[in-house]
């Protein structure tokens, strides 16, 4: 529905039906083919799964349209598993838990926005399966066990008594964790830790205040970029995604990365022929290269940020000049505001990311020139440790618990805290269980993680000694391998963190031998 709202898709499908007379179906199709393609061009796998949905939209106005759309599913009378081969996203958009016991799909992955949709109704589902759909019958008892990603079919009664048990344990542990969802998190000791979201879509703001996150700690812009038409004006479109979260969470702040295109995200008028694009044209590089399009995006974060707490950050940043380029593009764009009259907020706060070696190492250089650094550990460890954590060759070795990358982290942390600069963390090792007590040593003033872990990630700090992960964190310093910090960290751990959700910590470690 929100897609369908959007003005670029309702503009564009009017346009074609009144310039090249053809009808409407015609016109939907090749509207959302055209986003379709920009998708298909994207390597990131999370970025480019949320295609689906755009396809999914297309089949659904489609089947209305030619009046072929049946709801069979809305019309389960009693719960069941539901295994599929795949399954759409507005069709699990659609189910409850009364309807669903569990689901199972051949196709799909753990990013897919069916996978997000059944997590954030609390319906068990593992996808990916290949081929569960062709062994399983109408009528079979089957278990899904979306904790560690399987599926039991005909289970035997020792099988089954053990799930019963298993169940009842995480049933236990979400209902704790679902009762201090409102509350701050704070750790044991009493010390309060910035708990905020990440997000991609401005309608993601109506959830974070439900999950109890505070504010926005990377509002990741390029999709706003890679979903519009050429033909809209830009900054109206970021203008009002802006507005939209900046209104739903005031006075929290929302931080606004600005456009990390480049890398494996691709418009049409960026080429894509770079040998290393991840090393190449991308970020806060592109930016300051073709400023006319960068001026859009920073006309409407001032305009917005009347309407709440903005902060500005720049992503991919690897030399000093680049910060003090914004700084006086934002000057520049807020005299020229208020020379046409247009109302605008005062400049906000500026951070950077700290996501290479280059702007780590030499942190102090940047200090002086932002308000405020967010480590994004995801792209620092794949610069860190030379691993590409796209590629299946050397996926073993992208660890953010590496040695070198915790070297670089608290060395950060340290140098910002002793010049007051606000620090934070934004990548996804922000919430990973056996990396919370470590950041939290290191003195981390914010994490920001997916809306649906906040829950989990506020009842990890509040089992946490800030002493205690202080240690911790010197200890791991002093090792010479991930393998020595995650058996260190995982001591710490499952003496703390109830051990449903400890499960599949110790998978992961038995994987990682």
């Amino acid at each position: 529905m929100l897609l369908l709202d959007d003005p670029a898709i309702i503009k564009g499908v009017e346009n074609r039906i009144r310039e090249e007379m053809v009808n409407a179906e015609y016109a939907v199709s090749q509207v959302l083919s055209e986003i379709l393609k920009r998708f298909n061009t994207i390597e990131d796998p999370y970025l480019r799964s949320r295609g689906v949905d755009v396809r999914d939209v297309g089949r659904r106005v489609m089947a209305n349209l030619l009046g072929s759309e049946q709801e069979v599913l809305s019309s389960l009378e009693s719960p069941v598993v539901l295994i599929s081969r795949d399954l759409d996203p507005s069709h699990t958009a659609g189910l409850s838990k009364k309807q669903l016991f569990g689901i199972a799909t051949d196709l799909g992955g753990s990013t897919s926005h069916t996978a997000i949709l059944a997590r954030s109704l609390g319906i068990p589902a593992v996808v990916a399966l290949k081929e569960v759909a062709e062994y399983t019958l109408p009528g079979q008892t089957v278990i899904v066990d979306g904790i560690h990603g399987e599926v039991v079919l005909n289970p035997d009664p020792e099988e089954l008594e053990y799930y019963i048990e298993l169940k009842k344990r995480y049933d236990q542990a979400e209902a704790e964790i679902a009762m201090n969802a409102e509350m701050p998190a704070i750790t044991l000791d009493g010390r309060e830790i910035e708990l905020a979201a990440n997000i991609e879509f401005s309608q993601e703001a109506d959830q974070v205040k439900r999950f109890g996150g505070k504010g926005i700690g990377l509002f990741r812009t390029e999709f706003i970029r890679l979903l519009s038409l050429e033909s809209e004006d830009m900054e109206e479109v970021h203008f009002r995604a802006y507005s939209h979260v900046l209104e739903t969470l005031t006075p929290e702040p929302v931080i606004i990365r600005t456009l990390d295109l480049g890398g494996d995200k691709f418009l049409d008028n960026i080429p894509t022929g770079e040998s290393n694009p991840f090393l190449g044209w991308r970020g806060i590089r592109i930016c300051l290269d073709r400023p006319d399009n960068f001026r859009p995006q920073l006309r409407a974060v001032l305009r917005a940020s009347v309407t709440g707490n903005a902060w500005l950050m720049i992503p991919m940043v690897t030399e000093v000049s680049q910060v003090i380029a914004v700084h006086e593009l934002l000057a520049e764009i807020s005299a020229s505001l208020d020379k046409e009259g247009i109302p605008h907020g005062q400049i906000p706060p500026l951070g950077m990311m700290v996501e290479t070696p280059a702007a780590a190492i030499r942190i102090a250089d940047y200090i002086p020139h932002v308000d405020f650094i967010s480590i994004g550990t995801n792209d620092l460890t794949q610069y860190t440790l030379a691993v590409d954590r796209g590629s299946p060759y050397v996926s073993d070795l992208f660890d953010p618990l590496h040695p070198a990358v915790l070297e670089l982290i608290h060395d950060v942390v340290s140098r910002c805290r002793s010049a007051g600069i606000w620090t934070g963390l934004c990548g996804q090792m922000a919430s990973s269980p056996l990396a919370v007590p470590i950041l939290i040593g290191f003195g981390l003033d914010e994490l920001s993680v997916p809306i649906t872990l906040i829950p989990d990630v506020k009842k990890m700090i509040s089992v946490i000694d800030t002493g205690e992960a202080l240690e911790l964190a010197d200890r791991a310093l002093g090792m010479s391998s991930a393998t020595e910090v995650r058996e260190l960290l995982m001591e710490y751990v499952i003496t703390r963190y109830p051990e449903i959700i400890l499960d599949e910590i110790r998978r992961d470690v038995v994987d990682r031998g």
